[in-house]
């Protein structure tokens, strides 16, 4: 069998959906072909390189192309979007992670990212014709298979649900409430879905409570979108207590999720929320959205919140900052929750799907 797959995020600094994708294609190392644009490769695989990066050309000229010359038996199309165009007698499996990009204008406005509302309008294009077309898809949740099941009238059994895994160097022993510094942490971003203004107002609101020393850092924004939300916060009263950190790594991730006294995730949508499970791992008190697949993923180990509603946030977030017994049996509950997101835990679910498939 040759395994066919579009690695171009997949290699260099890549992110969340390259991860899962190496996570699922491990158990078929052996069958794989990585297909890249021209200037991308990998040593990691054997790589065909071909044709011009620009994305949706790639996606939707070259990559078919490449299906028919090197005979690829089946296409693992790894970030929600794959070709229409034919693919010979290649097979289809498209990773859907999330709809996001569907929601209505009036609900999630354009990004003040022009090249996130150019990916949006590209994505809503393709997405539901390519999941009809596809031989099989995956995601990562129940909610994001309900809502393709729903909108695009698709078989059930034909879309498998694998989450999102954690590698075990997060589960360090977590630091004692008296060691944690005075900061709430959140992973974030430019796009409306992050809600990031809405998560500022609901800081502001409960700052006066918790005192002037206590901090927001916030990460995963990119530098070049600080200005906006900095200058919101100074709207609000509190620029000298938000911190916008922009990229981190991996290793200042850790520290960061490890020191902070509680984590807040105030996103109005998720396919599945990987830094929700990061804080669990951490021991670090979760508040959270109540909307979307985060239930799913934290279930009763985090106190939740109406993300449109910044009293309601504002509670939960003094709630995790608090010291008390309730607090401590959540967050037991929670590493044990996340232990079940582990690598292991999940690559066996992956070895189970590529058997079924073949």
């Amino acid at each position: 069998m040759r395994l066919g797959v579009d690695a171009r995020w997949m290699v260099g600094n890549y992110r969340g959906m390259g991860r899962f994708a190496r996570q699922l294609i491990f158990p078929l190392s052996s069958h794989v072909v990585a297909l890249t644009p021209n200037g991308i490769s990998t040593s990691d695989w054997p790589c065909v390189s071909s044709g011009k990066a620009f994305f949706p050309w790639w996606e939707q000229v070259e990559l078919p192309r490449l299906c028919r010359s090197e005979q690829i038996d089946f296409l693992l199309c790894p970030y929600n979007t794959g070709p229409l165009a034919s693919v010979g007698s290649t097979r289809l499996i498209a990773v859907i992670h999330d709809l996001i990009y569907l929601q209505p204008w009036s609900v999630l406005p354009p990004s003040i990212s022009a090249y996130q509302t150019l990916g949006r309008l590209y994505r809503r294009h393709v997405v539901p014709a390519f999941a009809r077309r596809a031989d099989t898809i995956l995601t990562v949740s129940h909610f994001t298979k309900a809502e393709l099941v729903e909108r695009f009238g698709l078989d059930e059994e034909n879309v498998h649900v694998i989450p999102n895994a954690i590698a075990d160097r997060w589960f360090e022993e977590p630091l004692p409430f008296p060691s944690r510094k005075p900061y709430f942490f959140t992973v974030a971003g430019e796009s409306p879905s992050k809600n990031v203004h809405g998560l500022l107002k609901g800081f502001a609101l409960v700052l006066p409570e918790l005192g002037p020393d206590t901090r927001l850092k916030i990460a995963g924004i990119k530098a070049t979108y600080h200005k906006v939300f900095k200058q919101l916060a100074a709207d609000l009263g509190i620029a000298e207590q938000v911190d916008f950190l922009g990229f981190v790594s991996v290793e200042e991730l850790l520290q960061h999720y490890r020191e902070a006294r509680a984590f807040v995730f105030a996103s109005l949508y998720e396919g599945f929320g990987i830094p929700l499970l990061e804080a669990m791992a951490s021991g670090t008190p979760v508040a959270c959205s109540n909307t979307a697949s985060m239930p799913e993923v934290v279930g009763d180990c985090g106190l939740m919140f109406d993300p449109r509603s910044t009293e309601d946030m504002a509670d939960k977030m003094r709630l995790t900052w608090v010291d008390s017994p309730e607090r401590e049996v959540r967050l037991v509950a929670a590493i044990k929750r996340a232990r079940s997101f582990s690598e292991a835990a999940v690559s066996q679910r992956m070895s189970a799907f590529w058997s079924g498939l073949s």
